[in-house]
């Protein structure tokens, strides 16, 4: 659409030039104008027949400026014998001098060349003007054909994104659905499980030591009630006092804590390192970003890429491979302050929530630290390794006030420090 849009204002400008040329040579009609018309006329018919994708009632109109173009062509061809015939031929005028005229009366003569000039200028007059109203007539038909051009496209975009909004609305609608869908048998397998577990827990506190929770998948909750069962049957096995199997129960109610605790910390925390997971990464820097907004301070968010690690794991293996992740978690976690937060998203990429910051030279301080520490070498078994970082860094609140748009931020800036940045880190405002 852009392009034929594009044509058009072409279109449109050689006309505008072909209306301009045909005044300039209908007030001089010399070789000069007619040149320049005649070429003025070929860019027109050169844009008419310029490939394109145009529709059938487009190329209609096309067709029919070619007709219009091509119909001022020949009313020049039909003008240039009547202006040859405003001045005298050069021969006669000679043989008109060197003739002696026949022996007439002066005055019949004079009136009768008077009358005749007379003629001939009214005739030549009518003429121009009516070729001057045909060229207007034609001049004003290509005008309203390109303007009807350009209508065609505009409606024809209008069809476009019409149909693409409904197309995105039903895609999304689907996948609004599939969402659903997912969340709740999501939900209803976890009633389902805590359900189990809540009934557990009530016959076990009525001393029924014969019922057993059934597992029916290979989960968290399976494991936990897996444990309970056998926590049951140990008891069922035992025959010990009230005090004793007061302290028994405490000691499995511990062990289901711990387990609980375990569970809430592996759902927080990445299991290589031992840090922050992605989920509850974001959920830390939503609650920093509220808090630094209230107090009106500003923070920055650090996007971090390892550089030549996927050259390590395709060349010494995944285990060395995670104890490098593992070393890098550790010099991280360990350079930060109490305030400060970080998180692994995957991979060889971490996150940094830099709090309370007062100016942008402290966030550049701070990454040449990082930058120091993770280039380290780094001994595993036999091998001495050494990796680098690239950082992007989005900063609160110039880059955006949600954890979604600094994350973005940051890591476009990333990708940036990482393919052009000699530094080895870059600021998402700096980005052109």
């Amino acid at each position: 659409i852009y392009n034929q849009l594009d044509q058009v204002m072409r279109i449109q400008l050689n006309i505008d030039n072909l209306r301009s040329q045909l005044w300039i040579y209908q007030e001089y009609s010399d070789e000069l104008s007619l040149k320049v018309l005649n070429s003025r006329q070929a860019n027109l018919a050169r844009e008419l027949q310029a490939p394109m994708d145009w529709d059938s009632k487009q190329k209609r109109l096309l067709n029919n400026l070619n007709r219009l173009n091509t119909n001022t062509r020949a009313l020049i061809n039909t003008q240039l014998p009547v202006t040859a015939a405003t001045s005298t031929p050069p021969l006669l005028a000679a043989s008109a001098v060197n003739t002696p005229p026949p022996m007439l009366d002066k005055s019949a003569v004079a009136q009768s060349m008077s009358g005749g000039v007379t003629l001939k200028k009214e005739v030549l007059a009518t003429t121009a003007s009516l070729l001057q109203a045909r060229y207007n007539m034609i001049i004003q038909e290509m005008t309203e054909d390109v303007f009807t051009l350009h209508h065609m496209s505009i409606q024809r975009a209008k069809h476009i994104q019409r149909n693409l909004i409904y197309v995105t609305g039903v895609c999304l609608l689907l996948l609004t659905l599939l969402v659903t869908i997912f969340s709740y048998l999501t939900l209803g397998r976890f009633k389902s499980a805590i359900h189990s577990l809540v009934t557990g827990v009530k016959l076990l506190a009525k001393g029924d030591l014969n019922s057993k929770i059934e597992v029916n998948n290979q989960d968290e909750f399976s494991c936990l009630a897996q444990d309970f069962n056998d926590m049951k049957a140990s008891l069922k096995g035992m025959t010990i006092k009230k005090e004793e199997l007061k302290r028994e129960v405490e000691k499995q109610t511990g062990i289901l804590t711990e387990q609980k605790l375990k569970l809430k910390f592996l759902a927080e925390h990445d299991e290589l390192t031992g840090i922050f997971n992605r989920r509850a990464l974001i959920k830390q820097v939503d609650i920093a970003i509220a808090r630094a907004i209230r107090s009106h301070s500003q923070a920055a968010l650090l996007f971090i890429d390892l550089n030549d690690f996927k050259i390590i794991n395709d060349t010494l293996g995944h285990a060395v491979g995670d104890k490098v992740i593992m070393t890098i978690a550790k010099r991280i976690h360990n350079s930060l302050r109490n305030t400060d937060i970080v998180g692994r998203l995957g991979g060889d990429e971490f996150v940094i929530w830099l709090d309370v910051i007062t100016q942008r030279q402290d966030v550049v301080n701070k990454i040449l630290q990082l930058k120091a520490l993770i280039s380290e070498p780094i001994t595993v078994e036999e091998h001495q390794l050494t990796v680098g970082a690239s950082f992007g860094v989005s900063l609160l609140p110039t880059d955006g006030n949600t954890s979604g748009l600094l994350l973005r931020a940051a890591d476009t800036a990333m990708y940036h420090a990482k393919e052009h940045s000699k530094t080895g880190y870059h600021f998402f405002e700096d980005m052109e």
